[in-house]
């Protein structure tokens, strides 16, 4: 995951806090940072750990039968004036198991841009 940023978003100008909010189904919801922010100026880019995931989950999926989840990743970036403000917002339907997959989660100007890896593999227990 990366996320890189080419607008100012804070009030005062000086660096805008960023989170992810992952939605899943029924109750299954995430925020990544669990606590903080990502905290990027303008022209500044953000990459994890190879080791990060924003979301994860086990499903038990019958041999033979399609499996398909559906995630809704959000985008936001908070101010001091605690007001999240949504900078992208995008649902995605992942097969179960499938490929891993890259897409581009951005802004519709095109000012701030994150980059995911989907990843749906499957295991046993």
């Amino acid at each position: 995951m990366s996320l890189k940023t080419l607008k100012d978003y804070d009030i005062m100008g000086w660096r805008g806090e960023f989170y992810f909010k992952i939605d899943g189904p029924k109750t299954f919801k995430a925020r990544w940072p669990n606590k903080g922010f990502m905290k990027l100026q303008r022209n500044q880019e953000f990459t994890s750990k190879a080791d990060m995931s924003l979301w994860s989950q086990f499903k038990t999926v019958r041999v033979g039968k399609p499996a398909i989840e559906k995630i809704r990743v959000i985008l936001r970036e908070q101010d001091h004036m605690k007001r999240n403000e949504t900078i992208a917002e995008q649902e995605f339907e992942i097969k179960l198991p499938s490929k891993t997959e890259y897409v581009v989660l951005q802004d519709e100007k095109e000012n701030t841009k994150a980059k995911l890896r989907i990843q749906a593999t499957r295991t046993r227990y």
